[in-house]
């Protein structure tokens, strides 16, 4: 009997499968090379060994989903080992056949590319589910060689503005040897739930699919569940190797290169060509942001309520009480929030206070039209507010229409005072206990960005590669190539190394697939040549003409350093504001910034 096992569904909504269904493979006709022999049966006609379209609820079928899900789990869950295991659907288009009694899965846009194990399926379905659009990013044995072109476009691929496609030549190449589509730099958006005529998102269960559900495992698999978890990221691994190489060999899994612990060399070639970065923010100041700006010979704070090049729209903070007008401000009249520390409050009555216990419409109203006193008063509440948003977190643009999974993955997030997307870099903490050596230099790259919900609590979880600072005498750094690293260390990189070419400047991988917790971040990382001229211009120019810029390094303050209360997840960035801005007040952000918004039952729903 088979045994009933409790599964969480998968589907992967982006596909290019073209397998259109039945008949995509015709039976052939039989053979009529020989005459069949008289009376024979008709069973003995012979034919020639054709696809056979397996039954969606065949056993073998079932089989193939198990594994796909237990590989696809262990490379995408922050957690494997936790929560029910992955049933994992196939993408549209694709489907599972036998031939010659072989398994194979056909729907690749070049129709003789089969796969013939799940491992094979599997590293073309992480590269469905990220959000590149360029085949050549694809690990899989059919798409990295470097004369593939996909028969048909991707269903969910968003279109960047870029420049005109170059001219086609003037002879047609033959069609046994296509040429590579010209790659899109940086990587487009995915879609996002919400957007006009929407497409489905990157990952994500289909809405109508229950979340669990029980599937009859055939007696004969249940030996081989435990074992794919392992080779699943060893094939990972050795594809990146593999796509690292001029010439790619034909099996991924025949790289001898997977070790227990691989040498920082190893961990350089293994990232070298799978990173694929692309940041869609600006570096320095974003929509939705907290910053101080400049008022008079002071400073107050405020968040950017629209997007700017070189001015910037900035809402006082305070609170709602005491209307504040929106100023407008150049970009050397604003700090990021972690350029100063928050002073503490003025009045003794308001120590220890959290923003939102404090009874302010009645203090308001007590101070009458006593201006000292209410401008006092509305810099302690822009102080206590500021605390308040660093001490929060929300999400934004999520890559999963189920937003009730244990784990769901989104594009960005407001980490406290700042705006956080994929391929930015963060400062991090070194975590305890980890064998890795950190130092005050280690930025993390970030990969993804992940809501987690554990019994009815939320938290934030951000994975990626642990970068940091190399010497140039170092023997043992094993350095990145600057095309490779997250765009915020490639401009540092290459403006360092502008101004002082005799000595380069250096990043390390130091660990990859690092997960990080809420409290292992300390802001967001900002290149030098950005941020430096707006803290200290004087002394940043100087250092240039001097052609000496090692101590041209920010020190800014972290995140969560105040002794404000903590707030954790909020559903946006209107709701982590609340009352320090006017309830009319609204943030105009971005059109890539699909933030959540309270649904019934106090449930999150994507806008």
């Amino acid at each position: 009997m088979a045994e009933l096992k409790e599964f969480e569904v998968k589907r992967i909504l982006r596909s290019d499968g073209a397998d259109s269904g039945p008949g995509y493979w015709p039976a052939p006709a039989p053979s009529a090379a020989k005459k069949p022999v008289k009376d024979a049966p008709a069973s003995a006609t012979r034919q020639k060994a054709h696809m056979v379209r397996l039954e969606d609820d065949d056993p073998r079928f079932v089989d193939w989903r198990v594994k796909l899900g237990i590989l696809l789990k262990q490379e995408l869950a922050p957690n494997p080992d936790e929560g029910n295991p992955w049933y994992l659907q196939f993408p549209r288009g694709y489907w599972l056949y036998e031939k010659s009694k072989h398994l194979w899965v056909s729907g690749h846009p070049i129709k003789g590319k089969l796969y013939k194990t799940p491992q094979e399926f599997g590293l073309h379905l992480l590269w469905l589910m990220s959000t590149s659009a360029d085949y050549r990013d694809c690990c899989c044995i059919h798409c990295n060689v470097p004369a593939m072109k996909p028969a048909v476009p991707l269903e969910t691929a968003v279109p960047l503005p870029t420049p005109a496609a170059p001219a086609a030549p003037a002879a047609a190449p033959p069609k046994s040897t296509p040429t590579i589509p010209h790659k899109v730099t940086p990587v487009p958006l995915p879609t996002f739930p919400g957007q006009p005529k929407p497409k489905e998102p990157v990952n994500g269960p289909a809405p109508e699919k229950p979340k669990q559900t029980h599937v009859p495992i055939p007696s004969p698999a249940g030996a081989h569940l435990g074992q794919p978890q392992a080779p699943a990221r060893t094939q990972a691994q050795t594809s990146q190797l593999q796509q690292a190489q001029p010439q790619p060999q034909p099996q991924p899994q025949a790289q001898p290169q997977a070790q227990p612990q691989p040498q920082p060399q190893q961990q350089v070639h293994a990232q070298a060509r799978a990173a694929n970065w692309s940041l869609q923010s600006p570096l320095l100041f974003r929509a939705g942001e907290l910053v101080w700006y400049q008022n008079g010979n002071s400073w107050r704070l405020g968040v950017i309520s629209a997007p700017g090049a070189d001015r910037f729209e900035v809402l006082p903070i305070g609170h709602e009480a005491m209307t504040q007008q929106s100023v407008e401000k150049k970009d050397r009249e604003m700090r990021p929030f972690h350029a100063f520390s928050v002073p503490g409050v003025s009045m003794p009555e308001l120590q220890g206070k959290p923003f939102d216990a404090t009874p302010w419409v009645e203090m308001f109203n007590y101070a009458g039209q006593d201006r000292v006193k209410r401008n006092n008063m509305l810099l302690d509440a822009s102080k206590m507010a500021a605390s308040k948003i660093d001490a929060s977190y929300s999400f934004w643009s999520p890559l999963s229409q189920d937003m009730q999974a244990e784990t769901v993955p989104f594009y960005g997030c407001f980490l406290g005072a700042e705006r956080i997307e994929l391929g930015d870099c963060l400062r991090v903490n070194a975590v305890a206990g980890d064998s890795v050596s950190w130092n005050d230099s280690s930025v993390l790259g970030v990969r993804r960005i992940i809501l987690r919900t554990s019994n009815r609590q939320r938290s934030i979880v951000l994975v990626g590669t642990i970068y940091q600072i190399a010497k140039a005498n170092d023997p043992f750094a094993q350095p990145v190539p600057v095309e490779d690293l997250p765009v915020p260390l490639q401009e540092e990189t290459r403006w360092r190394n502008a101004v002082n070419p005799e000595q380069p400047w250096r990043w390390s991988l130091v660990k990859e697939d690092v997960v990080l917790e809420e409290r292992s971040i300390r802001g967001r990382f900002y290149p030098t040549h950005h941020i430096m001229p707006i803290l200290n211009e004087a002394t940043f120019n100087a250092a240039v003409a001097e052609r000496n810029v090692d101590s041209q390094y920010p020190y800014l303050n972290n995140r969560l350093d105040g002794a404000g209360t903590y707030i954790g997840f909020c559903y946006n960035r209107r709701e982590a504001l609340g009352a320090s801005v006017a309830p009319a007040a609204r943030l105009r952000l971005e059109s890539m910034v699909r933030e959540m918004e309270r649904a019934g039952g106090n449930q999150a729903a994507a806008l």
